[in-house]
This record gives C-alpha cells, structure tokens and sequence, in this order.
C-alpha cells in the first residue's frame, strides 16, 4: 500500500509543536502581507483552529480566496508528511464550533446514497474546509467510508459503500 491508498490514520489528540508551527507561520505570513491581525490558536482532538481577527487600520481584505490559500500554505508547513497529520482550519473572526449544516445535511444524504446504491460516490472537487466537514460528519457512520484522491485543485472525495450488493462486482 502507498501512501494514496493507505488508510489516514486519526490525528494526534495533543501536537503542540504542531500548534506552534501553525500559530508562528500565520503570524509570520500576515506580517509580511502587511495585514493588522490578531491570530489565536485552539486546538481539540481533531484540528487545530486558527482564528484571524482584523485590527483597526487593517487594510489587507481577509478574503475567501486568501484565507484558503493561506489554510494551504499553513497544513503543508505544519504536515510536511502524511503520517500524524492534524488538519489546521483558519477562520475569519471567531472558531467556527459548529460546521454549516448544509454540508453535514448533503454528506447524509450521499452516505445514504452509496449505502442503498452500493456505488462509489465521487464528490466534484470542493474547498478543503467542506470536504474535511464531510470527512468529520460521516467517520461515524456505519456502512460508508470517505477517502481523498488526487492533488491540489483536483482532489475529489470519495464515499465507499463499506459492501457491495449482491451480484455486484467485486474486487479491489
């Protein structure tokens, strides 16, 4: 098995070193964009949350495309290798407790999909934030499993029926 179709072990419960890298690295690069904000860190069991907050006289706009960038650049500097990898989720002022329900809504009804279907789901690619919330809303699930394939802007997931039905074809 490599390192593709090898299956993610969980996360760390406690990485401080992990956390530490994160909160050095987001201090570091909003600095260097000249951007006025605060960054706290929190981790739990599962991730760890870093939290940016604009200070007065911020001129650099937090946006979407740069809070997911900067998520990137953040998990590749604090998970150089797969193994123990603890996923950093950046958020715009405040941690996110709660995931949108919309998505754990979806991730239900395409676990109930594959399950009645006995079909490999494959989701289009989608932000890593949504894909990692389907990964956590359906680990818990009985009958279905998600695992992640391919790189960068093509990485799909993936819903597998934990059996096929009968008459289906077999094999890995």
């Amino acid at each position: 098995m490599d390192e593709r179709t090898a299956p993610e072990a969980p996360p760390p419960r406690h990485a401080p070193e992990k956390v530490e890298r994160a909160l050095a690295f987001c201090r570091g690069l909003f600095e260097r964009l000249g951007a006025a904000v605060d960054v706290e860190v929190k981790e739990t069991p599962d991730a760890i949350g870093v939290s940016l907050t604009a200070r007065a006289g911020n001129l650099v706009e937090l946006n979407s495309a740069l809070v997911e960038a900067a998520q990137y650049l953040v998990n590749r500097v604090v998970n150089p290798r797969a193994e123990g990898r603890k996923w950093v989720n950046l958020d715009v002022g405040g941690f996110r407790e709660e995931g949108d329900p919309a998505v754990k809504a979806m991730a239900a009804r395409l676990a109930a999909t594959a399950k009645r279907t006995g079909q490999v789901i494959a989701i289009a690619p989608i932000s890593a934030r949504d894909r990692r919330q389907i990964h956590l809303a359906l680990v818990d699930v009985e009958g279905v499993s998600t695992r992640s394939e391919g790189e960068g802007l093509f990485r799909q997931l993936l819903l597998i029926p934990s059996s096929k039905p009968s008459g289906g074809a077999g094999g890995a």
